[in-house]
Order: structure tokens, then C-alpha cells, then sequence
């Protein structure tokens, strides 16, 4: 009798673990890819036609295909207050689940750097999906106008910008503070290709930008030469452009005056980059910095990046940019206060 009832109760319990099992390989063969059927939007912290708006394009196309699932994308335009204004309602409305991404630029880290009321958000606690640099940007002037550059008895250069807060624009305004360079700078163009048609125009005289197809289309216009570049070393598209270091020489700053420098042109060591709210799981960001580093090795997505960023671009994983925008948003008191002087002193934005 014992026998039997042990014999009955071993056949129960294999019948239970082989209906646990069978129930167990139903649900997981059912269970769908997490991204199946989703959407996501991706914020892009530019008007349209710019670096930004490409790079979140490039992404809202090429990035699901390799993300489980395959899920459909829109992008959406938000510029405002140097990026601030973006950020701020990507920082205090986008869910860490996912679906809410935000292409922002170098810009986004200087307005943060920069403060002031208007920043209610702070760049290092964001997730980094991966970041796209360019090169350094190359500041262009008019033909027409070079010879008033180094005179300050001529009606000064106009120096032209979004917002005021741009990586590049240091360059201009060590160039007036230790060069001598005479200029007088506007701001609160809508974007790159307002600027671009700005500069071809005559209504502003000197631009930056990172574009290399940008860059060489002006020139081959005959409409400017090129000034400078912001790098440490020369692009390898741009090898006949001096850095500002080197046009610096021997006026070069040291001191407070080079780190505060530093701080402002560090943002655009990581230029276009990709976040995801802060909170965002593990396992989700491990996903999305994974499809992001397959993407850049997609033919048609370096097709696509050569045809919108030119020659010198590449890829920086997630993991890395992350890194990186810590450490560049991260300043001391004392060059704080250098950033508040120099802008002070030249008329741009305070906050």
C-alpha cells in the first residue's frame, strides 16, 4: 500500500514539474521582443536642417533596426533657450522606459555650464545611448570683411549664432580678449542652415560650424576663408587650417583665462549625443547602447553620416560619452566666474 502510494504521489509530482515546464516554454515562446509594437519619440533639441536634427534623423531611422522588436519612431523639433528648454521637459516628463530619447549637442551641456535660472535640468544624470563627434568646428569669415578683423578703428566683424553658447564661439572671444580680434556678436538664429544663408548674404560676417560639407561648399563658393579650428590637432579633411592653439603662439593664456577655455570648447569633444531619461533600467539602456554601436556599423547609416557630417565623424559609445559629459560639467568656482566676465564683457547671455 505504501508502495503505491509512493508510486502515485512520484507520478504527481512529475506531472506537475512536466506541466511547469511545458506552461514555462509556452509563456517565454510568447513573450515579446520589449521594443515589438512600440513607439518612440526622439527630441531633438534643434530646428530642422541642422547636425542635431540629422543625427536624431540618421538615429530614428537606423536605430530600430536593430532594436528587438523593430519599433516605428517620429522625431520632434524643440529648439529653445540654448537647449535648455528641451531638456528641461525631457528631464521632468520623459518616463525611463525607453521610449522618450533626447538628441541633444554640445550646447545643451555649455547652457547647463553656463546656468542661471532657466536650467532645471543637469546632463550627467541622463543615460547615454552613444554620441556622434564631428571634428572641431572651423570658424569661417567673409572675404569681403577680413581686413576689419584686426583694425578697431573699422566697423567691427559680426560674429553670428544661435543662442550665445556655442563650443566655437569661445574661439571668437579669446581671439578678441587675446588677439585683438574686433567684433561684435549676435545671436538668435533658429538654426545651421538660417546661419549658413546668413553668412552667404553678408548680414553676419564669421561662423562656426563642425559641417565639413558645410564648410567646403562656402569656401568653394569663393564667399569665405577660414579662420581657425577648434581641435588640438588639425582634421585631417582641414590640414591647411591652423588650430587656436597654434594662433594663439606665444599669447596663448595660462592660468584660470585657459581652463575656463577648456571648460566652454570640452562639450564639443562629444557633440551630438543621445540620452535616455535618468532611471533608465539596466537592461534597457544595455539594449538601446547596443543597437546604437550596430547601427554605426550599418553601410548605408556611413553612407548617410559622410553625405550630412562630411568626411571626419565617428562614433562614441555610450558608456564613454557618459564619462565624458561628467567630467566636462563639472567646474570650479574660479572658472565660473571667468565664464561669467568673458561673456559678460562681450555682450552674450549671462543665463
Amino acid at each position: 500500500m505504501k508502495w503505491k502510494l509512493r508510486r502515485a504521489l512520484g507520478i504527481i509530482c512529475v506531472t506537475g514539474f512536466m506541466f511547469f515546464l511545458v506552461r514555462s516554454s509556452a509563456s517565454a515562446a510568447s513573450e515579446k521582443p520589449y521594443y515589438e509594437g512600440k513607439t518612440i519619440k526622439i527630441i531633438v533639441t534643434s530646428s530642422a536642417g541642422g547636425g542635431t536634427d540629422s543625427a536624431a534623423r540618421l538615429a530614428g531611422r537606423f536605430l530600430p533596426k536593430y532594436l528587438p522588436g523593430n519599433p516605428h519612431t517620429i522625431v520632434q523639433n524643440m529648439p529653445g533657450g540654448g537647449g535648455a528648454v528641451p531638456n528641461n521637459i525631457f528631464a521632468s516628463e520623459a518616463k525611463p522606459d525607453g521610449l522618450t530619447l533626447l538628441q541633444d549637442s554640445s550646447s545643451g551641456m555649455t547652457t547647463f555650464i553656463r546656468g542661471g535660472p532657466l536650467v532645471k535640468y543637469d546632463p550627467r544624470k541622463f543615460r547615454t545611448i552613444g554620441a556622434i563627434p564631428r571634428g572641431g568646428t572651423a570658424v569661417m569669415i567673409r572675404k569681403d570683411v577680413k581686413a576689419r578683423l584686426m583694425d578697431p578703428k573699422a566697423k567691427p566683424v559680426v560674429v553670428g549664432d544661435t543662442d550665445g553658447i556655442r563650443t566655437w564661439l569661445a574661439m571668437t572671444l579669446w581671439g578678441a580678449e587675446f588677439l585683438g580680434w574686433h567684433g561684435r556678436w549676435i545671436y538668435g538664429y533658429p538654426g545651421t542652415a538660417e546661419l549658413a544663408l546668413a553668412l552667404r548674404q553678408g548680414e553676419i560676417d564669421m561662423w562656426g560650424t563642425s559641417n565639413g560639407k558645410i564648410i567646403k561648399d562656402l569656401v568653394k563658393e569663393g564667399v569665405v576663408e577660414t579662420v581657425t579650428q577648434q581641435d588640438t590637432t588639425r582634421r585631417s579633411d582641414f590640414p591647411e587650417i591652423p588650430t587656436f592653439q597654434e594662433l594663439l603662439g606665444s599669447k596663448r593664456p595660462t592660468g584660470v583665462a585657459w581652463q575656463a577655455y577648456q571648460s566652454w570648447v570640452g562639450p564639443s569633444l562629444i557633440d551630438k549625443i543621445l540620452v535616455a531619461p535618468e532611471g533608465t533600467p539596466e537592461p534597457i539602456m544595455k539594449i538601446l547602447r547596443e543597437a546604437f554601436v550596430k547601427m554605426a556599423e550599418d553601410p548605408e547609416f556611413k553612407s548617410q553620416g559622410d553625405k550630412f557630417f562630411g568626411d571626419v565623424w565617428r562614433v562614441m559609445p555610450g558608456d564613454e560619452a557618459e564619462v565624458m559629459v561628467r567630467d566636462a560639467s563639472t567646474l570650479t568656482k574660479e572658472v565660473e566666474n571667468y565664464l561669467i566676465y568673458i561673456r559678460k564683457k562681450y555682450g552674450l547671455p549671462l543665463g
